[in-house]
């Protein structure tokens, strides 16, 4: 994959219009390959909180290990800069992680070998997922039938779709308990979701693809940022 830099994240957002992308918008990157290295991975572990080490360990493969690491890392990366850890975060609305008594909203997610996270001003929600397969239960399991019709039946195409899903499901704090087919995906520009349990008319998805993975985003703006920036762990390993 070919990776670049980050640039420094914002840690107080100025007030802009919705349909615009503030300037602390980000989405960062990481790939956890790296974390593969012994030594890489025990200098960056020594770095987390408790809470972080509890949830590495927990897992029963080094596969799963190092996602949940990078996860860390990124998070660890964004709240040092409000002078925060991950130690602090408390449970907002439907039990989705928070830092209290902050302008800093950010989501997590994880796939394949890939950690996202996304930070704004306003409260977002994001999906990172490998392409998957998607036969044809699956298919009806998820989706609702008017979107059916519109899938070219690929599993690139089923798999961003679900991507949008769930990043309205992350958005909430729902997660998948809200049921993929209480969201209906309306194509169009700009894209649009509607849910039948919470407000989502004034919500607004931007997408991502990049080899083997599809991102979403779902925010206030319509355009969240233009792209997205890696973040090299073996840089920020000494």
């Amino acid at each position: 994959m070919n990776h670049t830099e980050t640039e420094p994240i914002a840690a107080v957002c100025g007030k802009q219009a919705m349909s615009e992308t503030a300037a602390c918008n980000r989405i960062l990157l990481l790939d956890t390959e790296p974390l593969a290295d012994a030594d890489v991975f025990s200098r960056w572990y020594r770095k987390m909180p408790s809470v972080r080490r509890q949830k590495i360990d927990a897992f029963r493969f080094d596969k799963d290990r190092r996602l949940s690491l990078g996860a860390g890392i990124l998070l660890h990366e964004i709240l040092r800069r409000v002078d925060a850890d991950e130690g602090r975060l408390s449970k907002g609305e439907n039990g989705k992680p928070i830092l209290p008594d902050s302008s800093l909203h950010f989501n997590l997610s994880h796939s394949g070998r890939i950690a996202a996270c996304a930070v704004s001003d306003r409260p977002v929600g994001v999906d990172i997922e490998e392409i998957r397969h998607f036969d044809e239960s699956l298919i009806r399991y998820v989706f609702r039938e008017e979107e059916i019709v519109l899938l070219r039946n690929t599993d690139a195409d089923c798999t961003a779709l679900w991507t949008i899903k769930e990043s309205l499901m992350k958005y909430w704090g729902a997660g998948i308990t809200l049921g993929p087919k209480k969201i209906c995906v309306k194509p169009g520009e700009p894209l649009r979701a509607f849910c039948e349990e919470y407000p989502s008319g004034e919500l607004f998805f931007t997408r991502f693809a990049f080899e083997e993975y599809r991102l979403t985003v779902c925010s206030a703006y319509e355009r969240f940022c233009r792209e997205a920036a890696w973040f090299d762990p073996t840089a920020g390993a000494e």
